[in-house]
């Protein structure tokens, strides 16, 4: 029996029981799934900019919670976006690598990351967050939008990857965890965190290392990371909050012995935020931040077999922000509105071709003005929004939204959305060969539709359709050494799909269909450009909670359309195990075992750059 055909076998599989479990699933008491997708009220948690249930959101959103992040054994954020559905990594190495990636068919430099409101793209380097150098222990959730987003958050022409941190644990002076692991080719983690709270103040730490000789050749790791924050309760209401987050990486991007080339790279990164919430009246909040810090890169490329040097690119970014935001009225009926100041100082050099425009130094500011509603009549929903943004050095774009959410009984919603977005230009190297700044933004028009049920017994189901028209795209020619603009033209449909569990087990499953096109030619758009044009996800898990068992199996598939050369299509499965050694126990030491890429499958679209072959870790926790 081959490996293709085992691929095949156990993705079909897992798909096919998808549907089955709930026939079954006649035992379970309540349905959490229903509770999940907020049309019980009984989970009001909406997205971080869109306060209101979930079945108050017209975007295509997927939250991850701290829970399920554990249940992964997963190290970065990279490791939980393998997860979500319509989101696509290029390819995962060793933990702690850069990587690019996707949310339907919408690259990476188009889709804004945050961290407590902070933001983490580097405008200077094709506006690229590494999601890959984001650790996780101090994550309580990921938000994700699949799809336009500026009228809330600004340039998110593709999407946002929102990340909330963990607040302090309450009612407990001191707690915290160590972990460590250990995997192929010496690859540790060892983290630990530090919580606990007394009166009105509270605290939470967390530092640690990713290091690895390279599950992939030449690319070795070292990462280091920390992060705190402190919180203070006002007699009123009124909480403020002291973030700080370190983190430093150096990292073997990829190597070649056959074309005698290499490349490494470096990430540093230096913010801090102050924020204070105030409740106004029982309607009403006010919300002030204060944020700074400073993003260096390094992009170092040369000779494999003398070991020099032909590119080093060095970008330093200065950055700070303020920010204030007014909340009138409920989830129901109420709107939020705010303003925002960000300037960015950033400093640019290549140090071995000089190549022109190369070397930059300059100030970008930005003014911003929001303001997102909720208008509720009966069973429909009107979820508008307006954005202003003026920009020293670019176009002042104007981004709006207008959603719509429509109760069909108590357990179908349809909703949707029409929007209009842009993304910053690429200022870097690639992204002006005279030194001049391209002016004009990345823009977009969205619109997207589909529904969300319960209707079937302990099954949800979404499914949502979209469209998407993008212009200015910029796209660089590296055999003419020329920067191009072209229109594109994406759309497809998103289909996901869970089940309430049955005997602790559980299934989800999604499936994203991409068509990207250029529409003056009908050409497919490459790789690049699109993202795969077919991509499955799936997950069986079991929980025991008497026993103090956790497994998660996962697969996820790919088919991109690249040449011959590579190895376009592939699954990818993981397996993850956790056992509590005292059950019983809610600080019992855990073992946890991680298998990845359990069938040793190719991926890669250069031969040079591959996905990390199959391999082991294991580890434990202690939690006191």
């Amino acid at each position: 029996m081959t490996g293709k055909f085992l691929r095949k076998v156990l993705l079909a599989s897992l798909m096919l029981l998808i549907p089955l479990a709930p026939i079954s699933a006649r035992g379970e008491d309540g349905d959490e799934v229903t509770r999940s997708l907020g049309l019980s009220e009984e989970q009001p948690d909406g997205v971080s900019r869109l306060p209101r249930p979930a079945s108050l959101i017209a975007e295509n959103v997927t939250v991850v919670t701290a829970d399920e992040i554990a249940r992964l054994n997963a190290h970065t954020v990279a490791d939980v976006l393998q997860t979500v559905p319509g989101v696509q990594l290029d390819l995962l190495q060793t933990p702690g690598a850069i990587l690019l990636y996707d949310i339907l068919g919408s690259s990476n430099r188009h889709i804004q990351v945050q961290i407590d409101g902070v933001p983490q793209n580097f405008v200077s380097s094709e506006n690229l967050a590494h999601v890959g150098m984001i650790p996780v222990q101090m994550i309580e959730r990921i938000e994700v939008i699949n799809g336009a987003a500026s009228a809330a958050w600004g340039s998110a022409l593709g999407g946002v990857i929102n990340i909330v941190t963990k607040s302090p644990v309450t009612e407990r002076g001191a707690a915290g965890l160590a972990s460590a692991s250990i995997g192929r080719k010496a690859t540790s983690d060892l983290r630990g965190e530090v919580t606990g709270s007394s009166g009105g103040f509270g605290y939470y730490l967390t530092g640690g290392t990713i290091r690895s000789d390279g599950v992939v050749p030449g690319n070795d790791v070292d990462f280091g990371h920390g992060f705190g924050k402190i919180t203070y309760d006002f007699i009123g209401g009124a909480k403020a909050t002291l973030g700080v987050d370190a983190r430093y990486a150096d990292t073997g991007i990829m190597s070649s012995a056959r074309y005698d080339f290499f490349e490494t790279g470096a990430v540093r990164y230096l913010n801090g935020y102050l924020a204070l919430q105030v409740p106004l009246s029982g309607r009403a909040s006010l919300e002030m931040t204060g944020r700074g810090g400073v993003r260096d890169a390094e992009d170092r490329r040369g000779v494999l077999s003398q070991g020099l040097l032909f590119f080093n690119a060095q970008a330093r970014e200065v950055h700070q922000g303020y920010t204030a935001a007014l909340t009138l009225g409920d989830a129901r009926l109420g709107v939020k509105t705010g303003l925002e100041f960000e300037r960015i100082g950033v400093t640019q050099r290549e140090l071995v071709r000089h190549v022109p425009g190369s070397d930059a130094d300059l100030t970008l500011t930005r003014y911003s003005a929001y303001a997102n509603g909720t208008v509720t009549v009966g069973r429909l929903s009107l979820l508008p929004g307006v954005r202003v943004d003026h920009l020293n050095l670019l176009d002042d774009p104007i981004s709006a939204t207008m959603g719509a959410t429509l109760r069909l009984g108590e357990s179908t919603l349809l909703r949707g959305y029409a929007a209009r977005g842009y993304s910053l230009p690429l200022i870097s190297f690639y992204g002006s060969a005279n030194g001049q700044l391209q002016h004009e933004l990345q823009q977009v028009a969205t619109v997207q539709w589909g529904l969300e049920s319960t209707a079937v017994p302990y099954l949800w189901l979404k499914g949502m359709l979209f469209h998407n028209n993008v212009w200015n795209v910029q796209d660089y020619d590296y055999q003419a050494g020329i920067m191009r603009t072209q229109r594109q033209r994406r759309h497809g449909v998103d289909l996901e799909l869970r089940t309430s569990r049955w005997h602790g087990f559980a299934l989800t499953g999604a499936y994203t269909f991409t068509d990207g096109r250029n529409p003056k030619t009908g050409a497919e758009l490459d790789v690049n450009q699109s993202g795969p044009r077919h991509a499955v996800k799936g997950a069986l898990s079991y929980d025991n909670a008497a026993a103090g068992l956790s497994c998660v199996l996962t697969g996820n598939y790919a088919d991109w359309n690249v040449g011959p050369a590579a190895h376009p299509v592939a699954t990818l499965f993981d397996l993850h195990v956790n056992q509590k050694l005292l059950p019983a126990r809610d600080t019992s030491p855990e073992l946890f075992f991680s298998v990845r890429n359990i069938l040793d499958a190719k991926l890669y679209q250069y031969e040079f750059r591959q996905t990390a072959p199959r391999w082991f870790e294991i580890g434990g926790r202690f939690r006191f």
